[in-house]
């Protein structure tokens, strides 16, 4: 019996349509590697520098040196809009091109902040700075380390790099049992999920009979074998992307070109998302085919793999003026809260929890109060009264399970605008830092996003996630540490030292630099590890940029300001007393 053409067009077409899925999924698993043909197996094992999440209790209020503050707004959003693709077949080059094209507007935020922080080379023509060098953005490269690719084990919750485990030790916890501060990796959880999608898929259509249905399922086939080809080469070529990084310092083009493969690193993570999404809405389309049941558990498995296999998110951030201070130190960004509209709040590494304006926090579903406190900042004579809510916060549209949010009592709630200026809230991130608050609410964000924040102002933006890029040295305690500071032709001095990046220009305590309202300008300012052995930076003070002078009786500390998040990025662990790195 012979075949019409139109006959044989429908028998053949599944055939065909079939060989070309299989095709484009299998050429996504063989895309090219970021690293090269240098990717090992090796490198699988450790995919990027990641923390554990967890929250510090505390009942004590922040008191680091702050001023009122006067901002100038702004507005938020993703640092890349980069569409989904579902083969990810995307070479080096291209890559690299791709993700450097912004560099032109790089250059015109490093400028702007070079001409805040620099600006006394050309006002301080009268000071003598023949001895004050090194300059601000000098690192010798004699005191630069190996990578650090991972955080200190901090067995005993102390904040001290207890060494490796005594494998002998009776509560050692089993292979398969993560210690207390151990990173939770929810990326191989995530391509579980993504893998048992393709094959509740597969079964409720193509198996099942239904041709229809497995012909409308091809594309969101595709988009899975897609996100999960390019979670797997995450974590296969990350690790391997961090250590060129961090080789390659005294190599300028060689260092440019590996920290362009890192950012298409990390784009690829966030193209996962879209993929993943993509995939989720062409479900509808398959369940028009009688499998709208079977499609609706399948989208409830791919969302959760979305939030397990959420690795980096890009936040763009504001850097704001603080009162009538010439330079911009205040980095701020957008949050919802409770699904309130997007507000600006202060991030702040110096202080822990978020304060918020009430007017400034959705109220549908909000629940009773869980407690009640009062917060102060500066020198403390500024007092707020709080209400804690445990409600969600969205950053950018991805959601955080709910969490402790201190909203500010009516009556308190003038005086804490006119204090804050222009942004409604404080965002304190700061591990050990002390109050106001007791928990971080990124802590609460799904994925690895509650690992840490790499700060990055000069390209303005925060990066939710482990660090993505290899750390130079790495300090236990965020904000507090114990390090070494040297003030011109001083001594070096152990001093417990706070990296705030709410601190403004920052403070010296009298007892390290000795009596005067503040450093004079052309002073150079070294800060090292608490040996004295490693610089972690060096700057040279100016009439805009310089260290005030505190009582050692009434505040001990020194606090570094906003200059060291102004010369590269360091990145913040929020696990147990936190860590601090600082990747330049």
């Amino acid at each position: 019996m012979k075949l019409s053409t139109w006959t044989a067009t429908v028998l053949a077409t599944p055939a065909v349509a079939t060989g070309v899925c299989l095709l484009c999924a299998s050429t996504a698993q063989a895309a090219p590697d970021d690293a090269g043909s240098e990717t090992s197996s090796a490198a699988a094992s450790s995919a990027a520098d990641t923390s554990a999440s967890s929250s510090t209790d505390s009942d004590g209020a922040s008191t680091k040196p702050r001023a009122n503050d006067t901002t100038d707004g702004g507005g938020s959003g993703n640092d890349s809009d980069d569409a989904g693709d579902s083969g990810d077949l995307d070479n080096d080059d291209e890559d690299a091109d791709g993700d450097t094209r912004g560099d032109s507007d790089d250059a015109d935020l490093n400028a702007e902040m070079d001409a805040d922080i620099a600006d006394a080379a050309l006002d301080d023509s009268a000071v003598d700075d023949s001895a004050a060098d090194p300059g601000p953005h000098y690192v010798p490269t004699t005191v630069r380390e190996t990578l650090v690719t991972g955080d200190a084990v901090d067995v005993d919750g102390d904040g001290v790099d207890d060494g490796p485990v005594d494998e002998d030790d009776e509560d050692t916890p089993a292979d398969d049992e993560p210690a207390d501060d151990d990173p939770v990796d929810t990326v191989p959880i995530a391509l579980e999920q993504i893998s048992d999608a393709k094959e509740d898929l597969r079964e409720a259509t193509w198996d099942s009979g239904n041709v229809l249905a497995g012909l409308a399922a091809m594309l969101p086939q595709m988009y899975l074998s897609g996100a999960s080809a390019s979670l797997e080469r995450w974590q296969q070529n990350h690790a391997l992307l961090q250590q060129r990084y961090a080789e390659t310092y005294d190599d300028p083009f060689a260092h440019w070109l590996a920290g362009a493969r890192i950012e298409n690193s990390i784009q690829r993570t966030i193209r996962v998302q879209d993929q993943l999404e993509a995939a989720e809405k062409l479900l509808t389309v398959v369940g028009w085919f009688g499998t709208a049941s079977q499609m609706e558990a399948i989208g409830q498995l791919i969302g959760t793999a979305a939030d397990n296999g959420l690795v980096y998110q890009i936040v763009k951030m504001e850097l704001q003026y603080n009162g009538d201070n010439p330079v911009r130190t205040e980095p701020v960004i957008y949050i919802s809260v409770n699904g309130g509209k997007p507000a600006p709040v202060l991030v702040d590494t110096g202080s822990l929890g978020l304060i918020i304006d009430p007017r400034d926090v959705g109220v549908d579903g909000i629940g009773e109060p869980t407690g009640t406190g009062t917060a102060s900042y500066g020198d403390g004579s500024s007092v707020f009264f709080w209400d804690s809510y445990d409600i969600p916060i969205s950053v950018d549209g991805v959601e955080s399970s709910p969490t402790q949010i201190l909203v500010v009592e009516l009556q308190s709630a003038q005086g804490f605008t006119d204090y804050n200026g222009d942004y409604v809230g404080v965002l304190g991130i700061g591990a050990n830092a002390g109050g106001p608050g007791n928990f971080n609410p990124f802590l609460s964000m799904p994925g690895l996003l509650s690992q840490g924040v790499l700060f990055d102002e000069r390209r303005r933006r925060l990066i939710l996630g482990p660090n993505p890029y290899g750390a130079r040295t790495t300090i236990p305690g965020a904000p507090s540490s114990q390090l070494q500071v040297k003030i011109g032709d001083g001594e070096k001095t152990l001093v417990d030292t706070w990296v705030d990046s709410g601190g403004i220009l920052g403070s010296v305590p009298d007892n390290v630099y000795g009596d005067g309202p503040e450093v004079p300008p052309g002073t150079v300012v070294s800060v090292y590890t608490e040996d004295g052995e490693t610089l972690l930076y060096s700057y040279t003070t100016t009439r805009k940029n310089t260290l005030s002078v505190t009582d050692s009786e009434d505040d001990p500390r020194f606090n570094t300001g906003f200059t060291p998040f102004s010369l590269g990025t360091l990145y913040f662990s929020f696990a147990g007393a936190g860590s601090t790195s600082f990747n330049y």
